[in-house]
C-alpha cells in the first residue's frame, strides 16, 4: 500500500482545501457501495510498504474477508481479526496475539481499516477528481482524498479506477511519518457467510500463541 516534502506545505494541495468535487463522488459512491454489499466479500491484493525516510520497501500478498463491520486481514506473518467489537492482532512469527477494543472515533483505528475509511468518506474527507492518468501502466482515473481533521495519522489517500469499467485498481495511503502504503486489488468476489467465529482469533488453531489482552 513520493516526495518527502510535507503535503500540507504544498500550495497545489492547499488550494484543494474546502473542496468536495461532485465529479469524484460517482467513483467514491460506487466503491463505498461495493465494499458494503450486504454479504461477505473476499478481496485479494498485493501490497507495498515504502518507508520514504529509510528508503526501504516491503512487498507481499494478502487477503481481506469483509462482512459489514467485521473483517479478517491475512498478511501471512500478521493476521488481524475484527468481530465488530474486539480486534485481535496476531503476529505469527513471534507467536503473540493482542486483543483490544478499538475506539471507532479514533483516527488511528480508521487508518488501520481503510475499507471503513472509504465507507465514511463524505464525513471524513475532502476529495477531488484528478482526471485520467496511469497506474502501473494501466489507464486510470485518479481520485484524491484529504482528511477533514489534520491531526490524524494520514496525509493523503489516492484511489485509482480503471477507465473502461471504473473498477477499483488500488488504494494508496500516505502516512505523515513518511510511510506510503499501496494496496493493489487483484480479485474481488462474493463469499458465503463464514460466521461470526471466523472473525475471532481461535486459540486452538494457534496453541503456542501468547494471548495479551489490552482491554
Amino acid at each position: 500500500m513520493k516526495s518527502l516534502i510535507p503535503w500540507i506545505l504544498c500550495l497545489p494541495v492547499l488550494s484543494l482545501f474546502g473542496q468536495k468535487d461532485v465529479t469524484a463522488e460517482q467513483f467514491l459512491d460506487n466503491v463505498s457501495k461495493e465494499l458494503n454489499p450486504g454479504h461477505a466479500l473476499n478481496i485479494e491484493f498485493d501490497y507495498i510498504r515504502d518507508d520514504l525516510k529509510s528508503e526501504s520497501t516491503l512487498q507481499g500478498e494478502g487477503s481481506l474477508i469483509l462482512m459489514g463491520e467485521k473483517y479478517k486481514i491475512d498478511l501471512g506473518d500478521a493476521v488481524i481479526y475484527f468481530d465488530g467489537t474486539k480486534q485481535y492482532s496476531l503476529q505469527t512469527e513471534i507467536e503473540e496475539v493482542y486483543i483490544s477494543v478499538p475506539d471507532p472515533d479514533n483516527t488511528e483505528f480508521l487508518f488501520s481499516d481503510p475499507i471503513r475509511l472509504l465507507r465514511n468518506y463524505k464525513e471524513d474527507f475532502k476529495y477531488r477528481n484528478m482526471g485520467h492518468g496511469h497506474f502501473q501502466g494501466i489507464p486510470a482515473t485518479e481520485i484524491q482524498l484529504y482528511p477533514e481533521e489534520l491531526g490524524g495519522p494520514y496525509a493523503l489517500v489516492k484511489l485509482f479506477f480503471s477507465i473502461e469499467k471504473q473498477d477499483l485498481l488500488s488504494i494508496v495511503i500516505r502516512h505523515k511519518d513518511g510511510i506510503l502504503y499501496t494496496m493493489i486489488v487483484t480479485k474481488m468476489k462474493r463469499k458465503e457467510d463464514p460466521g461470526i467465529e471466523f472473525f475471532r482469533f481461535n486459540q486452538q488453531e494457534y496453541p503456542n500463541v501468547d494471548v495479551i489482552e489490552l482491554i
